[in-house]
């Protein structure tokens, strides 16, 4: 984590983990950025990605780092922070890894890796 906060160079208002895997490193990520606002965003996975929670009522003019720990297709990323920019938030992205396949390559990561990776928290 320490490395990952390393390499962002931008200081959100908010820190928003993607419900289930984003939440930890996004937690971490507040913590150690002193970021005092976090939040999680919920999706839905079955079939397209769909947003099924999320707490802030107004985003509008804030800037978001939206944290997920590791990008397989990255649909889920995309979702996110469409969902957020469509209401005025400035986002930018965060995760631990990201595989090759990925649709999106986040603003901010450590590695890519050709296969899913297990963490802790699982």
């Amino acid at each position: 984590m320490r490395e990952l906060q390393s390499r962002i160079d931008w200081r959100p208002d908010i820190i928003c983990g993607i419900a289930r895997g984003g939440v930890i490193p996004a937690t971490i990520l507040s913590k150690r950025m002193k970021v005092k606002d976090m939040f999680t965003l919920s999706l839905d996975r079955q079939g397209e990605r769909k947003i099924s929670a999320f707490a802030i009522v107004d985003i509008s003019g804030k800037k978001i780092l939206l944290v997920e720990d590791m990008l397989e297709t990255g649909r889920g990323l995309i979702a996110g922070k469409k969902f957020l920019e469509e209401r005025g938030a400035e986002v930018r992205t965060a995760c631990l890894y990201t595989m090759p396949k990925s649709e999106i390559v986040p603003d901010f990561f450590l590695r890519q890796f050709p296969d899913v990776q297990h963490f802790p928290w699982e």
